[in-house]
């Protein structure tokens, strides 16, 4: 994990040029399972990985009005559009991770009193489908790119026991066209995120994979796996969870994944 002091370097880097986005914004992340904490060497349950994009983050005022977060863009894990979050570490159960961690969104806000958190897991469609060999941080991660289909992986989880597991990797699919002319995706596959009592300074973004994976068995000794593939019924229940209707791709009910901690 980059070092704390490096990033509260960069948000005063970018208050100081901006005195209308003058409140610094902190958003952490945490994975958890049943609402304990989980990681790459965690007993009975472990987890195997856990990256994801994060853009279009907004904070809700008291009038339940939201408010665009400008991100930090000095960080490795962001630009002016995306956030980064790696959660795994690439030890124990993670063997297809990386040793660098990347656990929170930094950018600064306009000074007023916030009450919840709007974001999107997923990467804007102009991002997602240019091209990957020139991108810069954080695009530029070949195990976040789906090169057949033309676009990144907006979220990459998984979990292990000591005989089963199961993993998701979730992305826009059923794109038309070749990278940098894709003209749609017939299923965009895109996570809306509201936390409304989240708290700037107090509260971080909680992760739980086992609501995630509700309804997956994980007690068959069957390793298995959601590539957000139209003929894969084992997506049918953790994308249930994000709230997306696994034959259009669009975001139906609130999902019920990410949480406040």
């Amino acid at each position: 994990m980059l070092a704390r002091p490096l990033a509260a370097l960069a948000a005063a880097t970018i208050c100081a040029s901006c005195s209308q986005w003058d409140q610094p914004v902190n958003i952490p992340f945490v994975a958890t399972w049943q609402g304990e904490a989980i990681d790459c060497s965690s007993a009975d349950s472990a987890l195997t990985d856990l990256r994801f994009y994060v853009s279009n983050v907004r904070l809700v005022d008291t009038d339940g009005q939201s408010h665009d977060v400008r991100f930090a863009t000095e960080l490795a894990w962001q630009n002016d559009a995306v956030a980064y979050i790696d959660l795994e570490d690439g030890t124990g159960a993670c063997q297809n991770g990386t040793a660098d961690t990347f656990d929170h969104v930094l950018g600064v806000a306009g000074a007023r009193d916030y009450q919840g958190l709007r974001f999107t897991v997923g990467v804007p469609f102009r991002l997602n489908h240019a091209n990957p060999l020139i991108a810069k941080p954080p695009l530029d991660d070949p195990d976040m790119h789906w090169h057949w289909r033309s676009g990144y992986k907006f979220l990459r989880a998984g979990v292990r026991t000591d005989d089963d597991g199961f993993w998701i990797h979730s992305g826009s699919a059923g794109c038309k066209g070749t990278v940098g002319n894709i003209t749609d995706c017939t299923f965009p596959n895109r996570i809306e995120v509201f936390l409304p009592d989240f708290k700037v300074g107090e509260n971080a973004v909680s992760i739980d994979l086992s609501e995630l994976l509700t309804g997956v068995d994980l007690d068959d000794a069957t390793r298995s796996d959601c590539s957000s593939g139209p003929p894969e019924t084992s997506c049918l229940a953790p994308f249930a969870a994000l709230g997306i209707d696994f034959t259009t791709g669009e975001q139906t009910s609130a999902q019920r994944v990410f949480s406040v901690q």
